[in-house]
């Protein structure tokens, strides 16, 4: 059994590094446990890897990965998966299979911003956040205005408007079916900071159950095997997703997220032998 690990690039990994080759580097060590063969490296040829588990979001690399998959190698997450993440996609396949998230609107002209209601979040609406700037809180059109325009100074083109939700912010982490976990972020070990805009948790009562549920439901329709996200509990407990990550890093579940990723891959691999 053959197994590649490909790590995200850099620049689409910002402040976070050291935690995605952490939880790599521990898939590793689980899956070499299992007596696979394993390459970090990325020196040997694709086509002789029964499975490629990767963190990569650069356009030539999952095209590449695309191909393996056409030849029946098995590659997780899925290329189609990956490309589903890019923000303004992911929210458009949540609307269309009537998965709860903020009401967003597209913006493509800075005085679209006019006609819309504040709080909001300004977003990239295209491929993922990169930058702390991506993601701004706006609490008017004055400040969305402001936001927007730093970004078509950046080339961005398109953003979205997505209204700002009061309630509890939770992070989600999940692995196939079975493995999923959850906790109340801290702004201090968060991405960029953003959290601390939000007000306390206030430990809202909400179902388990259904936060389980809403998460597996929004990746089934991206595609998902191994994600994680954001998402809002309201004041009348209800869930809101606000954010999908295609592979995050799992620091605070760490070794538990990577026995259960070698345990997917391995069996998927028997599964496909069978």
């Amino acid at each position: 059994m053959k197994i590649a690990i490909i790590a995200r690039e850099p620049g689409d990994s910002p402040n976070m590094v050291d935690k995605d080759a952490a939880i790599l580097e521990s898939i590793a060590m689980k899956l070499a446990a299992t007596g696979a063969e394993v390459d970090t490296n990325g020196e040997d040829p694709i086509d002789t890897f029964d499975a490629i588990c990767h963190m990569s979001r650069n356009a030539d690399i999952l095209d590449m990965l695309e191909k393996a998959e056409n030849e029946g190698i098995i590659v997780i997450n899925s290329t189609d998966a990956v490309r589903n993440c890019s923000r303004l996609a992911f929210m458009n396949i949540l609307h269309a299979n009537g998965i709860p998230q903020p009401p967003f609107s597209i913006i493509e002209e800075i005085d679209d911003l006019d006609r819309l209601t504040y709080p909001a979040w300004i977003k990239k609406a295209e491929g993922w956040s990169c930058h702390k700037e991506d993601v701004a809180f706006a609490r008017n059109a004055v400040e969305a205005k402001c936001i927007f325009s730093g970004m078509q100074e950046r080339g961005i083109s398109k953003a979205l408007h997505c209204m700002h939700m009061e309630g509890d912010l939770l992070k989600f982490y999940a692995v196939g079916e079975e493995f999923f976990r959850y906790h109340y972020p801290t702004p201090e070990k968060s991405k960029f900071g953003l959290e601390a805009i939000n007000a306390p948790p206030k430990h809202l009562q909400f179902s388990s159950t259904e936060l389980k549920e809403t998460a597996r439901q929004a990746a089934g329709a991206i595609g998902l095997t191994i994600y994680g996200g954001d998402c809002i509990v309201d004041t009348d407990g209800n869930i809101h997703i606000i954010d999908i990550n295609d592979f995050p890093s799992f620091s605070a579940v760490r070794d538990e997220a990577a026995e259960e990723i070698a345990r997917l891959i391995v069996t998927t691999i028997h599964k496909r032998k069978e």
